[in-house]
């Protein structure tokens, strides 16, 4: 599921070039996708995702398990 929640997100990428704040809000889920290491650190962009990306890369962050994440190292 974490890897559908990066392509939809990049697809709101490429889709909403235009609006600038699509780009920025979805490269920033992106790299906080990448670190991450529970549900809770993904809330927020999560959220901003939802609202600002893509509709249904923000409900695949927001329906993320903790399992889903590397352990921290």
């Amino acid at each position: 599921m974490k890897t559908a929640a990066k392509v939809f997100t990049i697809i709101g990428i490429v889709v909403n070039f235009w609006t600038i704040v699509a780009p920025i809000v979805g490269i920033l889920a992106l790299n906080k996708m990448k670190k991450a290491t529970c549900k809770k650190d993904l809330t927020v962009m999560a959220v901003l995702n939802l609202i600002f990306c893509n509709l249904i890369g923000g409900i695949l962050m927001l329906l993320l398990k903790d399992e889903d994440f590397a352990p921290a190292e």
